[in-house]
């Protein structure tokens, strides 16, 4: 089995030599240019690299950047692997909290909100390694009302788990679980189509 270490805008594969970038982005110039940061940035001699999603219009140094941080990551699991014995566990992926900042947080959030002081600290941490100019932006909610109420996040799951989904054009989806299979009625609802 081949290994995969996922970034931010990279994913490192220390037992491939093999460079890709990701099929969603459809720019052929984009690819090209992804393609020769990723030739040209090599951190090291063995390993390849495929860019991720991501990685669409982000700069050069924030490429390496990810790069090189993986590589480094690689090089600490062997290291970890050569000074211990077997079975030991070299290496933990990302918990949820932290796949969903590495992957989703951006200069474009005006804040993260934890309530939770433990986790809040782990993600400062996180932040601060991943993303040190967004550290800022992470708060801790420490209002008395309950965090989901403060933001409407429960009355945007209890609509979401209705059987019955309103679409903005007007029509709706009905969901309907059965022992069975799970029914999915499309309605066009006030929906009638565009005319000239």
């Amino acid at each position: 089995s081949h290994i995969a270490l996922p970034g931010r805008y990279v994913v490192y594969m220390p037992t491939l030599e093999h460079t890709g970038v990701s099929r969603k982005i459809a720019s052929d110039d984009e690819r090209l240019r992804l393609k020769r940061i990723l030739q040209a940035k090599r951190p090291g001699t063995v390993g390849g690299f495929i860019t991720r999603t991501a990685a669409e219009g982000r700069t050069e140094d924030e490429i390496a950047g990810d790069m090189q941080f993986l590589y480094d990551l690689w090089q600490d699991i062997k290291t970890r692997a050569d000074k211990r014995r077997a079975p030991m566990l070299l290496h933990h992926d990302l918990d949820i909290v932290q796949r969903i900042l590495r992957d989703q947080l951006t200069d474009t959030f005006k804040a993260v909100w934890i309530d939770n002081e433990e986790m809040y600290e782990n993600v400062v941490r996180f932040v601060e390694r991943f993303q040190p100019s967004l550290t800022g932006k992470v708060k801790l909610y420490t209002r008395e009302a309950p965090i989901f109420d403060a933001f409407n996040i429960t009355s945007e799951l209890e609509k979401a788990l209705r059987p019955k989904v309103w679409l903005k054009s007007g029509g709706f989806i009905v969901i309907n679980q059965t022992e069975a299979l799970v029914a999915i009625d499309v309605n066009t609802g006030k929906y009638v189509g565009k005319t000239n």
